[in-house]
């Protein structure tokens, strides 16, 4: 199962989502019958891959947020300093 496949949120994969759309509109018995099976699993690797793409991205900017927040709480943890 994949998500919705439009081409606004799967730029990347729209070649190939096309295509399996269209083995499909070719007729009702290569939906049925597997003829369409190859064109299927490019999508889903394709998919998987972008999913695979977009993980790392968002790990990275999570290390940054996490961070930015360990560095606010150091800085409430450690006692203001007096002047002398």
């Amino acid at each position: 199962m994949h998500p919705p496949l439009t081409e606004h949120q799967h730029p990347g994969c729209f070649d190939v989502i096309l295509a399996l759309e269209q083995c499909h509109e070719a007729g009702l018995l290569n939906k049925f019958t597997g003829a369409c099976n190859d064109k299927k699993k490019a999508v889903d690797q394709c998919l998987k891959e972008e999913f695979l793409a977009q993980r790392a991205v968002n790990k990275v900017k999570s290390k940054e947020k996490r961070a930015k927040l360990e560095k606010i709480w150091k800085d409430m943890e450690e006692p203001p300093s007096t002047p002398k």
